[in-house]
């Protein structure tokens, strides 16, 4: 039997879709091995040919099963091990959930061999990317958003970087696509024998590599003032005892003894509810930190909750103290995490469970920019840096991006590192660094050019002191945004529309 015909009707089909799921994972972080997200999608797109719609679906399904599966396994230990939820029932909510994002790459193979049967261009180069990318913006949210493992997360180490800084990651993921297409097409016309068309192919995809690492070179956005010094510490605190009254004055003493040597930096920053006592409670140690950092003339930040007044409900913070000003209060929450989401029909069914949720509200009030010294920095919770359109949307004169986090809740998974990685890409898309600040890692300073400076050892009390030069200026994407890239997804269906109907009248 020909390998073609068990790609077609034999169980390899399936097989293989799984496997190049799970392999699409080592393209992200912590491996960032770029050119399987363009060499696995290709295959992909090989297995859907000549299947119907349906058996198309199963095997982007299946894709998905095997990506998601392997790339965001860590969803059980959130919930399991730091989240007290049974073993059942984290396995139970982490299935589902990796079930369900694996409908998106399921529904692009069945919307491409519904709509777009014909293999030529219009497939290949229009369809194929167009639909994937939709369906990646339609994920970060639908349901309030899950932006994980979006495909130009995989090209941080790859000449398309370049790029992020005009079109964003949903662009990147367009190109990877579109490159992902010149590889099939490079293989089916090598076995025509059609040997000037593969190297015409060839030759455009090294054109847009080449174009890639170019603009790598170019800066957008250039220096704000000269550089400065700041420490992020880093507490290690263990998730298990981060809540527990009875070590929060040892939590606290930790944080204070590791700050104490670097009140000389201009600026302090201490993670996601470092503080683990509402604000209101904690008023004297405030002030305290207020003087002190006054004194040395350094803005301290920290992760607070503040108690919403007369309820038992809470925001999740960021305030700065000493030589400076301002606070944030979070906007997108965590599911399952830090709220219940569809309260009406899950909040009595977890109860009844014993499912135990956080009591954190989403703060709908526009946000204004942590200042020190005329230096404008934009405050990020935890996974709110996944959102690209959520960090666009602030003021264009932030000379500096902080996103602090508690990403023990992940434990020693790879979730950490997939976190700074789409932190690098914010930095890359907007041209600003970013001070990415861990309870327990990873801490890391990430300059302008998404490349990281410098970063702390994970699972370890330390502290991190370096440089960091503020910017100035705007990108491309910072003033067009998403707009561009919708549009060419737009104009891109439409022209494989035309040409499939063409291709259609001819037959």
């Amino acid at each position: 039997m020909k390998l073609n015909s068990l790609f077609t009707t034999g169980p390899l089909g399936n097989i293989l879709s799984i496997i190049a799921g799970v392999l699409m994972t080592f393209a992200f972080a912590p491996c960032q091995f770029y050119p399987l997200a363009m060499i696995l999608p290709a295959i992909l797109l090989a297995l859907w040919q000549n299947v119907t719609p349906g058996k198309a679906f199963m095997r982007g399904w299946l894709f998905g099963l095997g990506m998601f599966g392997a790339g965001v396994y860590w969803v059980f230990i959130s919930i399991h091990t730091y989240g007290n939820t049974s073993i059942f029932l984290a396995g139970f909510f982490t299935l589902s959930l990796i079930a369900i994002l694996a409908i998106f790459p399921g529904l692009t193979g069945w919307l491409l061999n519904r709509y777009f049967p014909h293999a030529d261009r219009s497939r290949i180069f229009y369809a194929f990317p167009a639909i994937w990318v939709s369906f990646e913006w339609v994920r970060s949210w639908i349901f309030t958003g899950f932006p994980w493992l979006l495909l130009g997360y995989s090209q941080l180490t790859s000449p398309l970087k370049g790029y992020a800084s005009i079109v964003g990651v949903y662009g990147l993921s367009l190109l990877v696509l579109f490159s992902s297409g010149l590889l099939f097409q490079i293989v089916l016309e090598l076995k025509r024998k059609k040997y000037k068309n593969s190297a015409l192919y060839l030759g455009i995809l090294i054109l847009t590599g080449s174009v890639g690492a170019y603009l790598n070179t170019f800066s957008w956005t250039h220096p704000f003032k000269a550089p400065i010094q700041v420490s992020l510490v880093q507490g290690n605190i263990a998730q298990e005892i981060k809540w527990s009254p009875e070590h929060t004055e040892s939590t606290l003493n930790t944080y204070l003894k590791l700050t104490e040597p670097h009140w000389n930096s201009r600026i302090i920053v201490w993670p996601e509810s470092a503080v683990p006592l509402p604000m209101q409670s904690v008023e004297d140690l405030l002030n305290t930190l207020d003087e002190r950092a006054k004194k040395h003339d350094t803005a301290f930040i920290t992760g607070i909750p503040v108690r919403v007044a007369d309820t038992q409900s809470y925001y999740n913070a960021v305030i700065m103290l000493g030589s400076g000003e301002g606070y944030y209060l979070k906007h997108r929450l965590v599911p399952f995490g830090e709220y219940t989401p569809f309260q009406r029909w899950l909040g009595k069914l977890l109860d009844f469970l014993n499912v135990p949720m956080s009591d954190f509200i989403p703060s709908h009030e526009r946000s204004t920019p942590l200042e020190t010294d005329h230096i404008k920095i934009a405050a990020f919770i935890c996974y709110e840096i996944a959102f690209p359109e959520l960090v666009l949307s602030s003021d264009a004169s932030i000379n500096m991006l902080l996103t602090v986090s508690n990403d023990a809740w992940f434990g020693h998974s790879i979730a950490q590192a997939q976190h700074l990685e789409m932190a690098q890409m914010r930095a890359a898309e907007s041209g600003r660094p970013i001070l990415f600040v861990s309870n327990n890692g990873i801490t890391a300073i990430i300059d302008a050019k998404g490349h990281i400076k410098s970063a702390a050892p994970p699972y370890a009390p330390y502290v991190l002191t370096d440089t960091v030069q503020p910017t100035q200026g705007r990108t491309p994407w910072q003033s067009f945004g998403m707009d561009p890239v919708l549009l060419l997804i737009f104009i891109m269906i439409l022209f494989a529309i035309r040409e499939q109907r063409a291709i259609k009248k001819k037959r």
